[in-house]
């Protein structure tokens, strides 16, 4: 009895085993993927995890003529909410009574919309495997992995679902198959009747004022990554003014096609103690080093030697402009 329970567990871990697809079947699946939660009406309650940490958002999505319209709204810690209508992004501030406004970052993508519209970078540098089917938050899923094809990048595994497509759960991988984040529906509605109301904020703001403490401006600094790991590419390089600091801090952004690594230059005023070594926290590397008369400062969600490799090969090649 004992050989036969055996032989029908391993027949079924073999049952199992995730089957690779071949480049231009990811490439066409993960643009699926990625328009899903951009073309697809939902609302639902998701959570992020990491650290032992639990965060809840809400979430409300429309798509009609007008667009794409979305509002989130934290139900954890200080009341937030962002409201989104075609790339203009408000955020809500109620303990601060005050908003910001922004247009889409080019490197902020939030849950479910994780993947990046260009997808062959993303192909190239992982190996994608059907890995089965699983019922999740009440919908057939179908589920994949992403397996790196280097040391510079952590796994994913993504469940989606069948009907839509849409984006229902995420994982972060480590290299020893360990979960280090994720993001998961605990609850959701795809299409169906939706209540334009849902999407209006409900904060109170009293005499709101704008917050600039993230302003930013796209600009050439000079500054280069002369050694990137394999697959990463600058996407985006601003300048940008941070609440407390004397000066404005150029900011660099390199991404493999669903990380991003932020690179922060800022100088060093007189009597500036330099920070210098690595920090992490949960799947987030930091690596800080003084150059010169700057602090360098590498901030991603990958392990740390490919934080370490691109601090190390910051250099400066030209001379500053706006």
């Amino acid at each position: 009895m004992r050989a036969v329970v055996f032989l029908l567990f391993c027949f079924s871990s073999a049952a199992r085993a995730a089957i690779p697809l071949q480049q231009q079947d990811s490439i066409d699946l993960l643009k699926k993927i990625s328009a899903a939660a951009h073309q697809v009406t939902y609302q639902g309650t998701f959570i992020f995890q990491r650290d032992g940490r639990i965060e809840s958002t809400r979430i409300y999505h429309l798509v009609d003529q007008s667009g794409e319209h979305e509002r989130l709204v934290r139900l954890d810690g200080p009341a937030r909410e962002i409201i989104c209508n075609d790339g203009q992004m408000a955020f809500y501030y109620p303990d601060q009574k005050a908003m910001m406004m922004e247009r889409h970052a080019v490197a902020r993508k939030g849950f479910p919309a994780l993947l990046p519209d260009q997808l062959q970078t993303l192909s190239e540098n992982y190996q994608v495997e059907d890995d089965g089917h699983e019922r999740l938050a009440g919908y057939e899923s179908r589920v994949l992995l992403l397996t790196p094809k280097d040391a510079f990048r952590y796994g994913h595994k993504l469940w989606i679902d069948q009907a839509t497509d849409l984006l229902l759960k995420a994982a972060m991988i480590s290299g020893d198959d360990e979960v280090i984040e994720q993001f998961a529906f605990t609850y959701v509605r795809i299409g169906g009747n939706f209540d334009r109301n849902l999407l209006k904020p409900t904060l109170p703001v009293m005499a709101p004022r704008m917050l600039d403490s993230r302003r930013q401006e796209e600009f050439r600094s000079g500054w280069e990554v002369d050694n990137l790991p394999p697959g990463f590419k600058k996407i985006a390089e601003m300048k940008r003014l941070f609440r407390g600091k004397a000066y404005p801090v150029t900011h660099l952004v390199y991404s493999d096609g669903i990380v991003a690594v932020s690179v922060f230059i800022e100088p060093l005023g007189p009597g500036s103690r330099p920070m210098e070594g690595v920090a992490k926290q949960g799947a987030v590397n930091l690596y800080a080093h003084p150059e010169k008369q700057y602090q360098i400062t590498v901030v991603g969600e990958t392990p740390e030697i490919t934080v370490k490799q691109i601090g190390d090969s910051v250099v400066f090649k030209g001379r500053e402009r706006d």
